[in-house]
């Protein structure tokens, strides 16, 4: 695989505050999009917690029943998706934390060298290519320099900030002088996924969490009202996957399944993935060993036979073997067992998009949107088309095509 040759150098940059009724507002035409994320909002949260704001918006905007993410329904392959409109075999985030069988390195969500990301054109960039300034407030992807390009203000990920401090950082690039101003910005919270794993979907801990996120983004709306900019703004509202209860007591080790000796682990958790070391086993005979002795809950592919559904084939950072458990159960090590079941996660996320606790959320509201119109299942790959239309820009080749555009926008 080719990897451009780009020199990557982290850029701090300091927020600039200024008076609100200073800001300009947005030109006529070139009205501003939001797109947030909300890490682990499962689509039927709207029912099952109290979200007046994101209910409101969904019920004034478009609203998709249920966004069907891409599989593994993990979260940075599932946010390059959103921004690129390719599938994590085309981009190459195929998970959280994956290797490069030809250099062994491996990916954690800390990588930020631009050859791991340049399976894809982000938003961002498509969009600073056509002259759209773009500042990023987190997004995975976002640090790095791609094809000369980056957003013209980003913030390096800090997780101590909290929603309410993300927020009023993006705020603090609105005043700015609208020649310097972005029109396009991603927003990300992570607090809800956080909450999700540790407590489970519909508990109280997760519901304030939930809470918080809608709090927070009724404290963006207002902001945008009091720079005269919420008439101006489209806001696009995401999530990148859903929530599905766990217990370890639903576990398969992979010590059990083969000679783990053999092998490179390169995933766990909802859905497994091993390498064979090399001059042991050649995965066909790896593959079949395991399926002796694997349980009815564990379904076990070469990586060229995962279900067509899946779009999980096509990269060589997908593992040769691939495992995909059931709802609800996992697959892990015994190493550091005993301490880790103590602590286990009450929920996670990573199984077949086609789960319904897998489902993700999909709102937007603005001048650009219908209003007051729901409707079906969407694919997350749809979403990129989807923010070049409504920036008016050309989108990058992707796997998305404009039935997005045509559900959601007035003038598609």
């Amino acid at each position: 695989m080719r990897r451009p040759l780009i020199s990557w150098l982290r850029l701090p940059l300091l927020l600039l505050t200024l008076a609100a009724g200073n800001v300009a507002p947005a030109a006529p035409g070139a009205d501003l999009l939001i797109l947030l994320s909300i890490d682990g909002f499962r689509w039927d949260y709207l029912d099952q917690h109290d979200v007046p704001t994101l209910r409101a918006l969904a019920k004034n905007g478009v609203h998709a029943r249920r966004m069907t993410p891409s599989f593994p329904t993990k979260t940075f392959p599932n946010h390059y998706t959103l921004v690129t409109g390719l599938r994590p075999e085309s981009h190459g985030i195929v998970a959280n934390w994956f290797f490069d069988p030809a250099t062994g390195e491996k990916f954690t969500m800390q990588n930020l060298e631009p050859h791991w990301w340049a399976g894809g054109e982000p938003i961002w960039i498509t969009a600073e290519k056509q002259g759209v300034k773009a500042g990023c407030f987190f997004w995975p992807g976002s640090e790095t320099e791609l094809q000369g390009h980056r957003a013209s203000l980003f913030r390096p990920f800090a997780k101590k900030l909290t929603c309410t401090e993300r927020v009023d950082g993006l705020l603090a690039w609105l005043d700015l002088p609208v020649e310097q101003r972005p029109r396009l910005f991603t927003l990300y919270f992570d607090l809800v996924d956080d909450m999700g794993h540790i407590h489970g979907p519909l508990s109280a801990e997760n519901h304030a969490a939930v809470l918080a996120a809608d709090t927070a983004v009724q404290r963006l709306l207002d902001g945008l009202a009091a720079r005269g900019l919420r008439e101006h703004t489209n806001l696009v509202i995401v999530s990148d996957h859903g929530m599905s209860e766990t217990s370890s007591e639903q576990v398969v080790f992979v010590e059990d399944l083969m000679d783990v000796t053999q092998v490179r682990v390169e995933s766990l958790g909802p859905n497994g993935g091993v390498r064979p070391n090399p001059g042991t086993v050649t995965p066909a005979e790896l593959a079949e060993a395991i399926r002796a002795k694997a349980p009815p809950q564990i379904h076990v592919y070469l990586r060229e036979e995962v279900p067509a559904s899946l779009h999980y084939r096509n990269h060589d950072r997908i593992p040769p073997v691939v495992l995909i458990a059931d709802d609800h159960w996992n697959i892990e090590s015994k190493v550091g067992w005993a301490r880790r079941r103590a602590t286990y996660a009450r929920a996670s996320h990573g199984w077949d998009p086609a789960n319904e606790n897998m489902g993700a959320l999909f709102l937007a509201q603005g001048p650009a949107f219908k209003q007051s119109h729901a409707f079906a299942d969407v694919e997350n790959i749809h979403v990129y088309n989807l923010l070049c239309a409504v920036l008016g820009i050309t989108p990058a080749p992707n796997e998305g095509d404009d039935r997005l555009v045509r559900e959601a926008l007035i003038q598609p």
